[in-house]
């Protein structure tokens, strides 16, 4: 943290939230030698915070539940297991954190990361409806180059969607939370797993994460970027209303995500074709890797990009021999 007199950073927030065992912070309120601002935002892990320190800096301040982490020492472990691989790598589409820990005395658990003025792509995508497809390619890209380099540092996102891209004041977007990522060999997850938790939001989910969380690859991430991208280009969800229940029969079904160009017609065939190949029901018929979803969306933004015949109707008739000559099968390799 913020440099801090003291051995336990969480000391010095509230006496009250100290004696309920809760998290609540408020304005005024110190945390280690940060001083809290106001409340940026609230999920099911914790809560966010921005905080300021005496040398003026702004930060995010993400607090575990308490609760959780008394519950829980594999949630605290994933908590901060985030935070550690956060600070091992730099990236200009990450979000960047500076610090993590745990207040011992009530176990309470932070990640000071980088404040992200911007706010989010779901935010963005709410006020404007849908983006210029230009826009949405390189949002999409840019998120892809992060997903690489977490792909091969062996971690699987799996809760990509709109609210976890950020981004900086001046519009740059960055890729966050990865309370829910796929550590391999993580025996933690596994546990979730078999536990029962559905890690990841439904209506964002590749069919075989929606019947497994665990046992998936980079490919599950690149199908989620690409309902990511079907949202940005049509200011709306492929199965918007949906229950839970029915994205699962659909994912049982293999059923694939409706055709863009219905929605949005002066997309072009090769974008849209592209994003029929990032959202294959199958994981088989995805590109392998981030890498290479970048270099297709590159190359179907100038027309460089040859398409198989029958690709005026991306969504129903691509076929993936076609990606297969061009790019061979991996097995979830970046």
């Amino acid at each position: 943290m913020v440099p801090s007199e003291s051995d336990h950073p969480g000391d010095t927030h509230g006496d009250e939230a100290r004696k309920r065992g809760k998290l609540a912070l408020a304005e005024g309120d110190r945390f280690g030698d940060c001083t809290i601002v106001r409340p940026l935002g609230s999920g099911g892990m914790g809560q966010v915070y921005l905080a300021s320190a005496p040398d003026g800096m702004q930060y995010a301040l993400k607090l575990l539940h308490p609760e959780l982490g008394h519950r829980s020492d594999d949630v605290k472990r994933r908590f901060l297991h985030e935070a550690e691989f956060l600070m091992t790598i730099r990236h200009r589409n990450l979000v960047e954190v500076f610090d993590a820990g745990e207040d011992k005395e009530i176990g309470l658990c932070y990640i000071l990361m980088e404040y992200m003025p911007g706010g989010s792509l779901g935010d963005m995508i709410a006020k404007n409806g849908r983006l210029p497809v230009d826009t949405a390619i390189s949002y999409v890209s840019q998120t892809a180059d992060a997903l690489s380099v977490a792909h091969k540092q062996g971690v699987i996102h799996r809760d990509i969607k709109p609210d976890n891209i950020l981004f900086t004041a001046d519009g740059v977007p960055k890729l966050t939370d990865l309370g829910v990522a796929k550590f391999f060999d993580d025996a933690a997850d596994a546990k979730l797993t078999m536990d029962g938790h559905l890690l990841g939001t439904p209506a964002y989910m590749a069919p075989e994460q929606m019947m497994d969380s665990h046992h998936i690859d980079a490919r599950a991430d690149i199908y989620s970027l690409g309902v990511v991208l079907y949202e940005m280009l049509t200011g709306n969800r492929p199965n918007e209303g949906s229950t839970v229940m029915g994205l699962l029969a659909k994912a049982i079904k293999g059923e694939p995500l409706p055709d863009v160009r219905t929605l949005r017609p002066e997309v072009s065939m090769s974008v849209a074709y592209v994003l029929s190949l990032m959202c294959a029901p199958k994981p088989d018929d995805r590109p392998e890797s981030p890498s290479v979803v970048v270099d297709l969306l590159s190359r179907a933004e100038v027309g460089g990009l040859i398409l198989p015949d029958g690709s005026d109707k991306p969504q129903k008739d691509a076929k993936p021999s076609f990606f297969s000559r061009l790019f061979g099968r991996g097995k979830g390799a970046t």
